[in-house]
């Protein structure tokens, strides 16, 4: 029996003729799947289809092409969200899921191709904003996760995902607590961690790349062990220049990290051939870094170009904010002006830093200058700069209480990265005096990151307790991202 799998998108059009034999087909994870699937991780899609193509022409019972497929989809619509293309892709996955039922079902590879296709799905969902979808199928790829590992615990590619999921369902925030408590989930981070390293650290070729990202990625953001994430990808020789996927992450940890400069560097000095899928968030990161060294210039150009090429909901909001700061501090108040009119009209409000756009262009004004200068500069890495234009700002002259607040918070955050924990310290608690009842994210943010300074002292008892201050804190913004850091800190002290 003869079926006809077709596989499109709009780019390109690919038809693989597989002749199925019904309850004979295998699952072969050998060298042309291997290329395929490290050629998808790197971004280079039409090269991993080529190898699932040739897979196909010689070995047309291997079922695996038809899983890794999948990482078409999920690459280019996670990193370059395109809602038509979307919509245009969605019925893949129960074709898919469909195809699988005709293969080998005592294979360890059954279930957790069925994972696999869910748990991406499940990712690309949330991008897209079909949260309950997307729950679904999280919760329908962590049951087949964990049903392949009690059929076949040997089979070691379980860890890799199932690993991440226990992780991050350890750490959901409580205004998402609902979700893990109507789908029946439970996780452990120490648990969860420890799968995955195991993987890491293995010999096993086959999804390495994505253990790489999720431990690394997870490594940072919920060990909070910066410095252990940042040294794992040069101990382990990541290619960030000609793997797209390493040099996001490598770069957005850089960012995120306060370097700045890191993340120019990476980005500038990548490999820019045209066999690569095009990627606008590499602009706007760039774009970011060269903002975070006021490089007013150079940072508009590239927010600009992020808005013009990306297809993408995401970010818009934030890119032009990002443009108005720029003109702002450029003295440019016209076209300052008219950028925050703009992020009335475009993108969406799923990121916070979407949300945080859309509320300034609602209701705020701009910004106090040297206090906007102070944290771009700190943000970037530039310590000194941002503490000598602090200590040079008399507070009296700030204009409201919010001011007031921001300015004792970005006191305290260039203390603590110049590693000066008794001023951060000083200045963290005085921050959470004045504003653990504002909206505003300061005082949240202060108590989160007391409670890193204790933890790094060994002090389990106030580390803790200022964890615990953050979780205590309502209706303030980044409230479930700030909740889920904190959640993950507890655990962490407490070796959950």
């Amino acid at each position: 029996m003869n079926l006809k799998i077709i596989i499109s998108s709009l780019t390109i059009a690919i038809a693989f003729l597989w002749p199925i034999e019904i309850h004979a087909q295998k699952f072969e994870f050998n060298d042309n799947c291997i290329k395929a699937y490290q050629s998808f991780m790197a971004m280079k899609v039409e090269s991993g289809k080529l190898y699932l193509k040739n897979e196909l022409a010689t070995n047309n019972k291997n079922a695996l092409p038809l899983v890794l497929i999948n990482y078409e989809d999920f690459i280019t619509l996670t990193f370059n969200e395109n809602p038509s293309e979307f919509k245009k892709r969605k019925p893949l996955l129960d074709q898919r899921l469909n195809l699988l039922e005709n293969t080998d079902k005592n294979s360890p590879y059954y279930l957790f191709s069925k994972g696999l296709l869910r748990l991406q799905w499940s990712i690309i969902r949330t991008k897209y904003g079909e949260y309950w979808d997307a729950a679904w199928d999280f919760r329908k790829s962590y049951l087949l996760f964990s049903e392949n590992k009690k059929k076949f615990p040997s089979f070691k590619y379980n860890n890799v995902f199932l690993g991440t999921q226990e992780a991050l369902i350890s750490t959901i925030p409580s205004g998402y607590k609902w979700i893990s408590t109507i789908l029946g989930l439970k996780g452990n981070m120490k648990n969860g961690m420890g799968m995955l390293k195991n993987y890491f650290t293995s010999n096993e070729i086959p999804f390495k790349e994505e253990s790489y990202l999720y431990y690394i990625y997870l490594k940072n953001y919920l060990e909070n062990d910066i410095d252990g994430a940042t040294s794992l990808i040069a101990s382990h020789n990541l290619d960030t220049k000609n793997n797209m996927l390493y040099l996001f992450m490598a770069a957005n940890l850089a960012l995120n990290n306060k370097k700045a400069s890191v993340t120019e560097s990476l980005i500038l000095n990548r490999n820019k051939s045209k066999e690569y899928m095009p990627f606008p968030m590499l602009d706007y990161e760039l774009a970011d870094a060269k903002m975070k060294r006021l490089d007013y210039t150079g940072a508009i150009d590239l927010f600009q170009k992020y808005l013009n090429t990306s297809k993408s909901d995401f970010y818009i909001k934030d890119a032009c904010l990002s443009i108005a700061y720029c003109y702002y501090l450029q003295g440019d108040l016209a076209k300052a002006n008219a950028y925050k009119q703009k992020i009335k009209t475009v993108g969406k409000q799923e990121a916070d830093a979407d949300k945080q756009a859309q509320k300034f262009s609602q209701s705020g004004t701009f910004p106090n200058t040297e206090l906007l200068k102070a944290r771009l500069l700190n943000d970037g890495g530039n310590n000194n700069q941002a503490l000598t234009i602090l200590l040079a700002k008399d507070v009296k002259t700030l204009r409201s209480e919010s001011e007031k607040l921001e300015y004792y918070y970005r006191l305290s955050r260039v203390y603590d990265d110049m590693n000066n924990d008794d001023k951060a310290l000083e200045f963290y608690n005085y921050t959470i005096k004045i504003g653990s009842e504002s909206t505003d994210y300061f005082a949240a943010r202060a108590a989160l990151q007391a409670g890193y300074i204790f933890e790094k002292k060994g002090n389990k008892s106030e580390a803790l307790r200022y964890f615990n201050m953050v979780l205590d804190m309502e209706d303030h913004d980044y409230k479930n991202s700030l909740d889920q850091r904190a959640k993950a800190s507890i655990n962490r002290v407490l070796g959950k």
